[in-house]
């Protein structure tokens, strides 16, 4: 169960399922912060932000020490991922108590502790202590105990106070003491017998760590006021999402394209304590702002796209331009710090992006929100075209001295994953809306536009597999799929209803997805000339053109006669025409099209869209109770939801390293019809059954649903199972020739129970429904073993 200090790739799927919550968790610090934009909601925001850190923190160098995914550990961090959704349940009133339920900041302070506790227990267990490592530990839990009463003395002690103190004030001063007091544990561990055992891990996690806040701002571009609602796409707003995603992508740009890899070498350069004050330093302590100012980022964001939109009936004050703008600042200037710790280096880039905001901070409060956003783009931009033209030499030796070391051993590249980001935001608007229209015809069209995105996602997965070089061409280009997709996720809520006042929605979503079309078609005419053996560019030219036509009529359609044909049949009709002919069109022409250069790089990328699906689910659940007072029932619920999504991502992917090893033995065209079959076209039924799980949670977990809606809610949440598992086992069947007979049983039992459980109450069905796939899981994994020691068939 220890980790190999050596190995590389080996972050494990349970510990990106747990960075799933904590996505929704840092959601929720934002709409804290946003909803009470005050001195003291900022600074409560910041503790809570702090909680979090402090809970994933310990997570980390407990993957860092066993591998969570073997053994007894599964069990304990599906634990933990329930305690995160409990937490995030419970931010809105972490420092307010809501009627009629549990005491939310209790709810919160014991998730905390319970998650602290349960990692410095397994540390403690599995820890090689080395000379004072038994002293470490010891002072490691008296650190932990004090921090934990002085945390549940903010809670017991300001209600306690007199009128005339400021009860809020002190609360936020406990509640500040107990994690600067919990924060020392670092520095005893470090400094004891707690190690970083593979640095290549403790690194990986950290980045993938500012993957998931560069995405937790993004969907906050999209969702400025809410996901699904009808807001409509003004000019203002849609230009403010563009620029917004653009800053974004700038400052992922700062740290991926150099910051990340060398303070990852220093990391494996250093040795025993050194290493573990070096990952302390520069990545448990100097990450923390950089998160943070990506999160001050996403409340700025916040703020300019609630102003880009007429009908908002929330007015902010001007500081949240200085909030945008310090966001940058402290991501920056945490970045500064990260390489000098690291390397003692001073990058030139961000030192420039530093003393450029710095400056601009004093002007920007007498400009409008849009140019001021115009303004943080020419300075961000400023700092990259610097590295590349007036500090070109510097920072190409730097890249040449790094470019050895730099391992991807066919993994994803970092510009993938944050592509990925972008359609993380669009999927969960396709949820979204199908909660807005809870009826068969409102489900349909959900369905249609996820089979939209899943092509334009899987089309961009092919390419980015045979493109594995980042020119100028393909950089240019996913900016631009991004941006496009983005614009996609903004325009959903009105794909099939326009609304008064906004650019036509039809017309937006189908430009942007031709326009996603064209920008691959440049990509794969690259590929084209690298590749002159490859045919069928015949079929998906024709394919691609039949498909265009077919969406600009329905876009024409809908703009000259939008209230003859909001939501009628025929256009729903129209759409399925046109992914028909490009689903057809591909199977037809995939064989021969297609080449699969790096199998591993293959079946990870769709390993994380499904993970996307999941934490979209997860999504669903935090959202459906975000507005209920926390009870005991509901943290029922938060449990039993955890549970029952951990067992549909048990089914996935305790199978993933045998379904690759089974790809990569089959040869030549034969594994370009494997790959085209079992991913690209059996992944969509998978993907299709989670996102009617997570609307079929939302729709019967929330108290406002009307009888009608909650009773779809409930076929749909058992349906959605039964098709994913059924899923499942086809994706099984095709790479591995295996049948599963207790998932198809399950997909059975499921299916039969769905008319049976309708008089029950919706949290008796989820539980019934989280106890049969517990149980299916325990009886698979008794009677066929680990599903990781299969070996593939003969091909």
């Amino acid at each position: 169960m220890a980790r190999d200090p050596e190995a590389i790739g080996d972050v494990s799927w349970v510990e990106l399922f747990v960075d799933l919550l904590f996505v929704f968790a840092f959601l929720a610090v934002t709409t804290l912060m946003a909803e009470h934009f005050s001195p003291l909601g900022l600074v409560q925001g910041v503790l809570v932000m702090l909680l979090l850190w402090h809970c994933w923190t310990p997570c980390v160098w407990l993957g860092n020490v066993v591998h969570l995914d073997r053994g007894i550990m599964p069990p304990i961090m599906l634990g933990i991922a329930a305690a995160l959704l409990a937490i995030g349940v419970a931010i809105p009133e972490g420092f307010t108590d809501r009627d009629g339920g549990l005491p939310g900041p209790m709810v919160l302070i014991c998730g905390y502790l319970l998650i602290r506790a349960t990692a410095m227990g397994v540390l403690t267990f599995v820890s090689h202590r080395g000379e004072g490592g038994r002293q470490s530990v010891v002072a490691a839990w008296l650190i932990f105990i004090a921090g934990g009463l002085v945390l549940l003395a903010s809670y017991l002690v300001p209600p306690l106070l007199p009128t005339t103190v400021d009860a809020a004030l002190v609360q936020a001063v406990l509640f500040a003491s107990a994690l600067v007091i919990d924060s020392l544990i670092l520095v005893v561990a470090s400094k004891g017998g707690w190690r970083v055992v593979s640095p290549w891990h403790f690194a990986e996690r950290h980045a993938l760590i500012v993957l998931i806040a560069l995405g937790e701002t993004i969907i906050s571009i999209g969702a400025s006021e809410g996901l699904g609602v009808d807001r409509p796409v003004t000019v203002q707003l849609a230009v403010g999402a563009v620029l917004g995603i653009t800053v974004v992508f700038a400052l992922w740009w700062s740290y991926f394209d150099l910051a990340k890899v060398i303070i990852e070498r220093a990391l494996r350069a250093s040795s025993g304590r050194e290493r573990a004050r070096v990952g302390r330093d520069v990545y448990s302590g100097f990450h923390l702002p950089m998160i943070g100012g990506l999160i001050f980022l996403a409340l700025g964001l916040k703020y300019l796209n609630t102003h880009a939109t007429p009908r908002s009936a929330r007015p902010w004050p001007s500081a949240g331009v200085a909030v945008l703008y310090g966001g940058v600042l402290l991501y920056l200037s945490a970045l500064v710090a990260v390489e000098w710790r690291a390397v003692r280096l001073l990058g030139r880039g961000p030192l420039v992006g530093v003393a450029l905001l710095t400056a601009l901070l004093t002007v920007v409060g007498r400009i409008s929100e849009v140019q001021a956003l115009v303004v943080l783009i020419a300075a961000v931009c400023t700092m990259l075209v610097l590295d590349n033209t007036l500090f070109r030499r510097k920072h190409r030796q730097l890249h040449e001295s790094v470019e050895q070391e730099s391992l991807h051993v066919g993994t994803i590249d970092p510009r993938e994953l944050f592509v990925d980001l972008v359609f993380v935001y669009a999927f969960i608007e396709v949820t979204a809306v199908m909660n807005r229209f809870p009826t068969p015809l409102g489900l349909a069209q959900g369905m249609i536009l996820l089979a939209l995105l899943w092509w334009a996602w899987t089309s961009y997965t092919w390419l980015a597999n045979a493109v594995r070089h980042d020119s100028t061409l393909v950089r240019l280009c996913t900016a631009g799929i991004m941006t496009a997709v983005l614009l996609i996720g903004l325009a959903i809520p009105q794909a099939f209803v326009p609304l008064p006042g906004s650019l036509p929605g039809p017309l937006l979503v189908v430009g942007c997805y031709i326009g996603v079309q064209l920008l691959q078609g440049l990509i794969f005419r690259q590929i084209v000339r690298e590749n002159p053996d490859l045919r069928g560019t015949r079929t998906r030219f024709v394919a691609t053109a039949v498909t265009i036509v077919i969406l600009l009529v329905i876009a024409v359609i809908e703009v000259v006669a939008p209230d003859a044909v909001a939501r009628h049949p025929a256009i729903t009709l129209l759409w399925v025409a046109a992914l028909l002919v490009q689903y057809v069109a591909g199977y037809w022409a995939g064989g021969r099209l297609w080449r699969i250069r790096l199998v591993r790089h293959w079946a990870d990328r769709h390993a994380l869209v499904i993970l996307i699906a999941v934490g979209e689910a997860v999504l669903s659940v935090g959202i459906s109770i975000n507005n209920v007072p926390i009870s005991a029932p509901t943290l029922v619920v938060v449990v039993a939801s955890v549970v029952a999504l951990g067992t549909i991502w048990w089914s996935y992917f305790t199978g993933i390293d045998a379904a690759r090893i089974a790809l990569g033995a089959y040869e030549g065209d034969r594994r370009v019809r494997a790959a085209r079959d079992a991913y690209t076209y059996l992944h969509l039924p998978m993907m299709a059954g989670i996102v009617l799980v997570a609307y079929g949670l939302h729709q019967t977990l929330a108290a406002s649903q009307e009888r009608h809606s909650a009773l779809l809610g409930h076929y749909m949440l058992f349906f959605g199972v039964a098709l994913y598992l059924f899923g499942n086992q086809m994706f099984w069947l095709r790479i591995f020739r295996t049948v599963s007979r207790h998932r198809l049983i399950g997909a059975g039992v499921v299916t039969v129970l769905a008319p049976v459980t309708v008089p029950l109450p919706s949290v008796a069905s989820l539980l019934l429904l989280t106890v049969l796939g517990v149980v299916f899981a325990v009886v698979e994994g008794v009677q066929e073993g680990d599903p990781r020691t299969r070996r593939p068939a003969r091909t």
